[in-house]
């Protein structure tokens, strides 16, 4: 088994598309933490999978969000023990998250992602480190092989585009991603766009706006003003009654302060753990700070995870390597 990149065989849309079509009762696995990129990109190839007559299921170690349920709504997976096992939007194998370990170390037939960090670690890498989302990278694949979108595949493939560039505000979407979008809504002009958009990036619950606004109160910015660090304690979470989905987009919070160029989020676990969201600004790479713990992602949004330490340390050293970093690149 390739663990480590040797061996995998990175190939374009129409020899993954053939691979699709061998497939017999498949795993779809997604990363942990979903967002709406790998739940849009696993259930669209569930779909395709089943208008192609293949027996499939995705799998999350993490329950999907109630967010979502545009996307997985009427849903039912057949139990089937799997024959092969496939991963969309998973940039490194450690990001499965706690499935089983023959899920986690098993052999992965195919990967389709756009993280410039994928770590080469399934047998076939159908890639595009360029494409805003994987979600992306799946409606190409649909296009140059002449798979019909279908209105649930074109409901899940808008979504995932649409929460990987932030609702169009990121630098990732590019011409590539609006005309993905322009010719799903060509195709679909009666999907709820407007519903959607509000429901994924406006809307808050009361407990959310209590706790933005606890946040930025307490947020750390280095003397420099390009590094924001918000540390969001479980406790809190715990005390304004919020469940790990409801804190997803905090991440963005500190990217909206003037002059920041580097917002690092860091989440207290349950368990005393900590996972770090990183947004980048104009000149920064987050991405390379993610690696410095052992993370990755985007060059303007990554993540990693730090396993034991004080708050206050861990927020010192996260912050010590982003204005490193940025003395660097400047």
């Amino acid at each position: 088994m390739e663990q480590n990149g040797a061996g995998c065989r990175e190939i374009d849309s129409r020899a993954a598309f053939a691979l699709l079509k061998g497939l017999e009762d498949a795993e779809i696995l997604i990363h942990r933490s979903p967002d709406g990129d790998c739940i849009g990109g696993g259930y669209a190839l569930y779909r395709i999978l089943k208008e192609m007559g293949i027996r499939s299921r995705v799998v999350c170690a993490d329950q999907i969000p109630a967010l979502y349920r545009d996307i997985t709504e009427g849903v039912t997976f057949e139990d089937f023990e799997p024959k092969v096992r496939i991963s969309v939007d998973v940039a490194d194998r450690k990001l499965f998250g706690e499935l089983t370990e023959e899920q986690k170390n098993s052999d992965i037939l195919l990967c389709i992602d756009h993280h410039i960090s994928n770590t080469h670690y399934a047998q076939n890498l159908c890639w595009d480190p360029h494409s805003a989302a994987a979600c992306e990278v799946l409606f190409r694949l649909m296009k140059e092989n002449g798979i019909p979108l279908t209105r649930e595949i074109a409901l899940c493939l808008y979504i995932g585009i649409a929460t990987d560039t932030g609702c169009f505000q990121f630098s990732n979407a590019d011409a590539n991603a609006f005309a993905a979008v322009a010719q799903i809504k060509r195709e679909f002009p009666d999907l709820p766009y407007a519903r959607l958009n509000r429901e994924l990036f406006v809307l808050k619950s009361q407990g959310r706006l209590r706790l933005d606004a606890r946040l930025m109160q307490d947020i750390r910015i280095s003397e420099s003003g390009k590094t924001a660090v918000i540390l969001l304690p479980y406790a809190l979470m715990q005390r304004y009654r919020l469940s790990a989905e409801e804190v997803d987009g905090v991440a963005n919070l500190p990217m909206q302060i003037w002059g920041v160029e580097v917002g690092i989020t860091v989440k207290q676990q349950e368990d005393g753990s900590y996972r770090v969201s990183l947004r980048g600004g104009e000149h920064a790479d987050v991405s390379a700070i993610a690696q410095h713990f052992g993370g990755g992602g985007h060059v303007k949004a990554s993540g990693c995870s730090i396993r034991e330490g004080e708050a206050e340390d861990v927020c010192g050293q996260l912050m010590a390597v982003s204005e490193a970093m940025l003395k660097a690149w400047s």
